[in-house]
């Protein structure tokens, strides 16, 4: 007879071993369907690790603010700043991944995240300067700056300066009732002044539209440009001038310019340079608006799982 047979309909040996073979084949496909869901559903799990640690904080900031009792505006822009940071809707501990990697790739990396920056900034751009770039990137901190924030205030110490790889920044004096006598976007640098003269803030700075900047310590700024003699000279060169240029816009009888002094020498080297400042602000606006509306819809589609699945305990529990 067969091995198997669609029926028995007599006891016989045949049917106890088909019987037998049956049951363990149903224990064997049992046993593997149920390793294959265990699989499946570690790799989601694994897959959405990051999702799930930015929602989880995501509702601790948003439990801090309803405890504080923080305005609704101020909320919205906690929360804004929060997706802003971490646009795909994922959280990763940036600082201890790099950390477990030796310093050359964590160089490399750095290197690479910075890559916008390193081709927008005229100094760091500069084939002749390919290993201070290299060094910069890998001290060098991004900063998203929301519009109509102060960065820096006139008369303090200065300890950071900023490089704008995004957005457009005003630079204004308390002498003319804080309307900016210049403006600034990608690829220029400010607060360097106070650090490579040794004086205090000459002017402060205000995002005009929301920014994403860079900042470098003082500290960690001349331990790069101690190796870099060059750089240094250049870079105090482009400070001297602008604070003659300032002093000049203040009072341009009793500080004349330089002939070099006219244009900035870094600025000039930038794709906005000579483009209206408005038109750019509108631009910037637009982009700004678009990644919000790209945030926002991100956040409710990740708020819809969590949403369902409340409906359905509730349901569960009438």
């Amino acid at each position: 007879p067969p091995f198997t047979n669609a029926s028995c309909d007599t006891a016989s040996d045949w049917c106890g071993i088909e019987h037998w073979v049956t049951l363990c084949c149903l224990y064997v496909g049992a046993v593997f369907y149920s390793l294959l869901i265990s699989s499946i559903s570690s790799i989601l799990q694994t897959a959405n690790l990051a999702s799930r640690q930015f929602e989880e904080k995501l509702m601790q900031i948003d439990d801090y603010m309803r405890n504080k009792k923080l305005p609704a505006s101020m909320r919205e822009k906690v929360k804004d700043y929060f997706y802003l940071q971490h646009n795909n809707g994922k959280m990763y501990n940036e600082s201890e991944i790099l950390e477990m990697l030796n310093p050359f790739l964590r160089r490399e990396i750095k290197h690479f995240n910075s890559r916008d920056l390193t081709v927008k900034v005229p100094i760091l751009s500069s084939v002749t300067n390919k290993e201070f770039a290299e060094e910069m990137t890998n001290v060098i901190e991004p900063v998203l700056v929301f519009q109509n924030e102060v960065i820096i205030r006139e008369k303090t110490s200065g300890d950071e300066l900023f490089f704008i790889s995004n957005g457009v920044v005003e630079l204004y004096i308390t002498g003319t009732k804080n309307i900016a006598y210049i403006a600034i976007g990608d690829g220029c640098y400010f607060g360097e002044v106070s650090l490579m003269l040794g004086i205090q803030r000459t002017a402060s700075a205000r995002s005009k539209t929301q920014c994403t900047l860079y900042k470098i310590s003082k500290k960690k700024l001349f331990e790069v440009l101690r190796d870099f003699p060059e750089s240094f000279s250049k870079m105090k060169r482009v400070a001297e001038s602008r604070h003659r240029r300032l002093k000049h816009y203040i009072n341009p009888e009793q500080h004349p310019l330089l002939p070099n002094d006219e244009i900035d020498s870094e600025d000039c080297k930038t794709e906005l340079f000579g483009v209206d400042a408005e038109n750019v602000v509108t631009l910037k606006e637009e982009e700004s608006m678009k990644k919000s509306r790209q945030s926002h819809r991100m956040a409710t589609i990740q708020r819809r799982p969590a949403q369902h699945r409340a409906i359905q305990t509730s349901r569960h529990r009438k």
